[in-house]
C-alpha cells in the first residue's frame, strides 16, 4: 500500500561542517566555472522559512550562526553542484528556535522518505523521537557525535515522532510510540533493517548498534515473511 505524499524532517548530520576534504575539494571544484552564480535564499523570519520549505519538493537550509567558518563556503560550493534542489541559510535565532536548532547544521526537508533512501549511502540509521522531548537537545549532541564515528559510511537521519505524518516511518519499523525514543537502522541494497528501542541515547550505544548491523549481527531479512500483513511503503 503506498502512502500519500507527506512532508518529514530529516537532519542529515554527516554534512554538518563534518565533510571530508577529498568530498569538499570535489565540491569546491565542480563550482568553479564561469556559470556559478546561484546562490542560497536568505531565510530572516520564520514566515518565510516555512513558505521556502512548502515550495520545494527537496529543501536544503544551512543553519550558521557564524558566517565566517568554513563549512559556510562549502555550503555555498553545494549549492553551485546541485543546483536543482533549493537552498536556503538562515542565522536568525527565531527561525533556529522554530526548527528546534541549536548548532550550525544543514537540513534537509523532503516531501517524502524515498529519496533518502535512494541516496549514495546505502545504509541509513534514523533516531526517532519527538523533538518536544525535555532530552531532545542533550540527546541530539551525542547522536552527532556518534555520527562523525561512521561519516561517510552511515547516513545519521532524525525523524520527529511529534509529526503526525511520520506516523508511517514509526509503523515501516513496526515500532510504537511507547517504545521511542528508538534507533531504525535500514540497508538499501538488500532491504534488510533492524531496530533497538533505547532507554538512553548514549554515543557508546549508538555505536555498538551502528557496529554490530555492519558486522551482520543482528540484521533481519525480510521482515514481511515475519509478518503477513502487508508493508506500508514510506
Amino acid at each position: 500500500m503506498e502512502a500519500a505524499p507527506s512532508r518529514c524532517l530529516f537532519l542529515l548530520f554527516l554534512v554538518t561542517c563534518e565533510l571530508s576534504p577529498d568530498i569538499a575539494a570535489e565540491i569546491q571544484e565542480s563550482s568553479d566555472g564561469p556559470g556559478s552564480s546561484q546562490g542560497p535564499v536568505w531565510l530572516t523570519d520564520v514566515p518565510a522559512a516555512m513558505e521556502f520549505i512548502a515550495a520545494a519538493e527537496v529543501a536544503v537550509i544551512g543553519f550558521f550562526q557564524d558566517l565566517e567558518i568554513p563549512a559556510v563556503s562549502i555550503f555555498h560550493s553545494m549549492v553551485q553542484k546541485f543546483q536543482d534542489v533549493s537552498f536556503g541559510i538562515s542565522n536568525d535565532s527565531e527561525v533556529w528556535a522554530h526548527y528546534n536548532v541549536t548548532g550550525n547544521t544543514i537540513s534537509l526537508f523532503r516531501l517524502t522518505v524515498v529519496g533518502i533512501f535512494n541516496s549514495m549511502i546505502q545504509i541509513h540509521l534514523l533516531l526517532i523521537m519527538n523533538k518536544a522531548s525535555p532530552e531532545y537537545e542533550e540527546i541530539i549532541l551525542r547522536y552527532q557525535k556518534a555520527a562523525k564515528l561512521f561519516q561517510g559510511k552511515i547516513l545519521f537521519i532524525l525523524v520527529d515522532s511529534g509529526v503526525k505524518e511520520n506516523g508511517k516511518v514509526i509503523s515501516f519499523f513496526k515500532l510504537k510510540e511507547s517504545q521511542l525514543p528508538a534507533l531504525a537502522i535500514y540497508r538499501t541494497l538488500d532491504d534488510e533493517w533492524d531496530t533497538l528501542p533505547m532507554a538512553e541515547v548514549s554515543v557508546e550505544n549508538v555505536q555498538n548498534f551502528c557496529d554490530g548491523f555492519l558486522e551482520g549481527k543482528r540484521p533481519r531479512e525480510n521482515h514481511e515473511s515475519e509478518d503477513k500483513t502487508p508493508k506500508v511503503e514510506l
